[in-house]
């Protein structure tokens, strides 16, 4: 009797560790889906801003005197987009699903707390995966708002450098019309 009593208490336990780790991997679970949210917002907004900073600076950054350097900041706000798409991939969960769960387990054999075991594992495996997934998405992530913040500089220091540029042409013009004007003058005196 008593070890009926034991193994029936046993039992209970068990199943309520199996309710608190099930509330807890729901818990893990909506946390780690709300991450991947997070981070594609972030990796959306850095789509965004690329594409304004494209439009509002690309052309307009490359001019005849500073065309090579005009193309650095256009070229980066090229990879900042494309490192953020990575960043927003759909990636597969490696997980049954709902479907697949039901096929297996409406009528099969096994006991109830069988199936509690496996739906603990699929749940557990799943959270694996979303965090697994979501480091790497912010990895990427963290480049596109690297690449966003260099674009910028470099789309700043480019329009800069235009700014200056026709001082600069303007003085090199005037020289050499100076060059010129006295060599003129020394070849026809």
């Amino acid at each position: 009797m008593s070890r009926w009593c034991g193994s029936r208490r046993e039992a209970m336990e068990r199943a309520a560790r199996i309710r608190l780790l099930n509330a807890d991997l729901e818990v893990l679970r909506a946390t780690a889906i709300e991450r991947t949210r997070q981070t594609e917002t972030k990796a959306s907004f850095i789509v965004v801003a690329a594409g304004v900073l494209a439009s509002a600076a690309g052309i307009e950054l490359i001019t005849t005197d500073t065309w090579l350097v005009g193309l650095l900041p256009f070229g980066l706000t090229i990879a900042t987009v494309v490192v953020s798409t990575v960043a927003l991939w759909p990636r597969k969960l490696d997980v049954p699903s709902a479907r697949s769960i039901v096929n297996r387990w409406v009528d099969s054999s096994k006991s109830v707390a069988e199936l509690d075991d496996y739906l603990l594992e699929v749940k557990a495996h799943e959270v694996e995966l979303r965090d697994d997934q979501n480091e790497l998405r912010m990895k990427w992530t963290k480049r596109g708002f690297k690449l966003l913040l260099l674009s910028l500089v470099t789309a700043l220091l480019v329009a800069a450098a235009n700014a200056v540029s026709p001082l600069w042409s303007d003085q090199h013009d005037q020289e050499r019309i100076e060059t010129s004007v006295q060599s003129e003058a020394v070849v026809s005196a």
